[in-house]
């Protein structure tokens, strides 16, 4: 592993589901250990309640706020805080305001961006992404259990 400068705006963009990814870093400039990824999450978007089985997941909210359900708790998040999601607990989040949610979205050991092109390169329906999802030890629950996302 070397040094490395990414200057702003650079990296490898897709659409994720509705958002914009922009992937910073992942396996093979960190050596495995971790993805480093810019979003932008549209108005109204939710992702589907979820569990990560492999990796950890957390947030960095730079603008916007992120309402946020793990296990049996339901948060809000803004800009400047930070989130850890870990894996094995599901969780969801949503984007509720009438602006764009922005963060950065930590998972380690790296390897979402591998399930971030997948996604993009297929559009799944519900049925496809939880079947694609699986293959990158993803399992899809659905909406959580005490929230309408």
């Amino acid at each position: 592993m070397s040094a490395l400068h990414l200057p702003a705006g650079a990296g490898v963009t897709r659409q994720f589901l509705g958002t914009t990814m922009t992937v910073k870093v992942g396996e093979s400039e960190t050596g495995k250990a971790l993805t480093l990824i810019e979003q932008e999450c549209p108005p109204n978007f939710a992702t589907p309640w979820h569990v990560h089985q492999r990796d950890d997941e957390a947030f960095y909210v730079l603008s916007g706020t992120v309402q946020l359900y793990c296990g049996d708790e339901t948060w809000q998040a803004g800009a400047g805080d930070f989130v850890l999601l870990p894996r094995h607990l599901p969780h969801a989040f949503a984007n509720r305001q009438d602006s764009p949610l922005r963060l950065l979205q930590l998972t380690w050991p790296a390897g979402f961006e591998h399930f971030a092109a997948d996604i993009a390169a297929c559009d799944p329906d519900p049925g496809l992404l939880a079947e694609v999802a699986a293959r990158h030890g993803y399992e899809i629950i659905g909406p959580p259990p005490h929230a309408t996302l």
